[in-house]
């Protein structure tokens, strides 16, 4: 058959299948009669744009050179590398926030909306070049999915020394010796990339699980000690790094409100990415542009584990001191407490750039380049979240009110929750409604005593400075 015959039966086949979907959904569903008609569902939030400045220097060459290979979202690309290289570069260079000492790890969570997002061939792609810059580094010796607390302490212990009664030839002497028991491990850099994150946060639901404040430890970079009565692990100096990937649908079942308000949740910064092409036949990058980018990059390692503690320029400490009141202010609901260590998190990617560009004091490009990538997770946080408040009796309570024209009095309010919650219960989420502004309350006159009404507040759209 030839070219243009292989065309008019591919048209005809095409036709032929769009008519019949066409055939089947009107057999599924008749036609909606005009007065039954409704108004159009309200369209999906756009998806969020990164700005091109977190694509600064090294990170974003590398981005660059593999993206048109891959069908991996550029924004996981550069994410992943960063995480990793932040935890390549060791604990020596670091940040002094308000006294408290950071390392450069910064932990993501690639969220996506589907399984098809292409979010593990972002860490695998980005995985080669570390390797080629770095030929010893090894990711650490811990596979598979964290489980507990005691086993992450575990892939980064110390070595462990017991004190016995000494022995010569069989006979006590009455002295005693120190013997290494455990040579535990000497590098405590540990990269972890997480691809079932859902399960990792299925295990936290589990009573006794010491997880959640492990890993709150890690990435502060204190030494790790679990407090079990069994266990005797201690790891000095961790410096852990995380990337994982989650559904969206999985993270909104699975991501308990405790542990999205406890300091857990806004350790990680959470990131929509998505498949961005199709590739049915991918390219390997070129060879030539990855080993002289590796080459960089390990000249970049390099002196970067040299490097103490990073220092602002009077640029940057400008830049900072006008962002800094929006970042560290509080905000209301369930993104607000995910996204409550912004400047924190600003302030280490900031730190990565300006390592990754070969200096050793913070400059303003650096910090725009980690404000545009921030913007970004703060649009993904909210999309993926919404306007989820963390109390699911608050959460109930405002959706009831949306819900209801005149309102809700507090009895209607204790129907709709089952008389399930005690009063205090209650007012601790009505509480929780009224500093965040979404609902307001009237006394209604009755021929008794007062009544008090409840009713959603309209919200009010917020505009935002761009930075």
């Amino acid at each position: 058959m030839d070219d243009r015959s292989l065309d008019e039966s591919r048209s005809a086949f095409l036709g032929t299948y769009e008519r019949a979907q066409t055939a089947i959904a009107a057999l599924e569903d008749p036609p909606i009669k005009e007065d039954e008609k409704q108004s159009p569902p309200p369209p999906p939030s756009p998806w969020p744009v990164i700005d091109e400045a977190a694509y600064h220097g090294i990170a974003g060459d590398i981005v660059k050179a593999i993206e048109p290979c891959t069908e991996a979202d550029p924004v996981a690309l550069l994410v992943s590398l960063l995480a990793e290289v932040g935890t390549m570069l060791n604990r020596t260079p670091h940040l002094t926030l308000d006294g408290s000492y950071h390392p450069l790890l910064v932990w993501f969570v690639l969220v996506g909306n589907s399984s098809k997002s292409r979010k593990g061939t972002s860490g695998k792609r980005t995985q080669k070049i570390c390797a080629e810059a770095d030929p010893t580094w090894i990711r650490g010796l811990l596979k598979g999915t964290l489980s507990s607390g005691e086993g992450l302490a575990f892939a980064v212990r110390d070595a462990r020394y017991e004190t016995k009664p000494k022995k010569e030839k069989g006979q006590l002497t009455g002295e005693t010796e120190t013997i290494c028991v455990d040579s535990g491990v000497e590098d405590k850099r540990l990269f972890l990339v997480q691809s079932e994150f859902g399960a990792v946060l299925r295990v936290m639901h589990r009573e006794g699980n010491s997880l959640s404040g492990v890993l709150r430890d890690a990435w502060d970079g204190q030494d790790l000690a679990p407090m079990t009565k069994s266990n005797t692990v201690r790891a000095t100096a961790p410096h852990i790094g995380i990337v994982g990937h989650v559904t969206k649908d999985e993270l909104l079942r699975n991501l308990s409100d405790t542990e999205a308000s406890n300091g857990f949740g806004n350790r990680f910064i959470w990131l929509l990415v998505k498949r961005s092409k199709e590739l049915p036949f991918p390219d390997e990058p070129n060879p030539d542009t990855l080993s002289r980018l590796a080459t960089r990059l390990r000249g970049i390692l390099n002196q970067g584990r040299t490097v103490g503690q990073l220092q602002l320029t009077e640029q940057a400490r400008e830049g900072w001191k006008a962002i800094y009141h929006d970042l560290s202010a509080d905000r209301p609901g369930l993104s607000g407490s995910l996204l409550a260590r912004g400047e924190a998190q600003v302030m280490r990617l900031a730190g990565l750039y300006c390592l990754l560009d070969g200096r050793r004091e913070l400059d303003l490009v650096h910090l725009k380049a980690a404000l545009a990538l921030w913007d970004y997770a703060e649009t993904s946080t909210r999309q993926i979240f919404g306007d989820s408040l963390g109390d699911p009796v608050a959460d109930q309570i405002l959706r009831a009110l949306i819900a209801s024209k005149d309102g809700l009095s507090n009895s209607q309010i204790s129907e709709l929750l089952g008389r399930n919650a005690t009063a205090a219960r209650l007012n601790q989420a009505k509480a929780v409604l009224m500093t965040a502004g979404l609902i307001s309350s009237e006394e209604i006159g009755t021929e008794g005593r007062k009544r008090t009404i409840w009713h959603a507040k309209q919200k009010t759209k917020q505009t935002k400075d761009t930075k």
